[in-house]
């Protein structure tokens, strides 16, 4: 079970997808706006971006993992 997005670096999507791609390791340093994860929803790919600037704290997917809303896939911890 993953853990709820509650933090501001916490990347989540907006329906239930399935993972496609994921784009980053942890360890990894992105800016805002960076694609982190690409899900497919409906036959629609979809590309989910950091909402922060940072370093890739934590990957809760891997590809063929089913998803829903409200879950943490990747955690962004703040650039100092």
């Amino acid at each position: 079970k993953r853990p709820r997005a509650s933090k501001q670096g916490d990347v989540t999507t907006s329906m239930p997808a399935t993972i496609v791609e994921v784009l980053v390791r942890v360890g990894d340093v992105v800016r805002a706006g960076d694609p982190v994860i690409v899900t497919e929803a409906m036959k629609m790919e979809t590309e989910l971006q950091a909402p922060i600037a940072g370093a890739v704290a934590a990957v809760h997917v891997a590809k063929g993992d089913s998803v829903n809303p409200d879950e943490a896939l990747i955690e962004i911890q703040p650039a100092a």
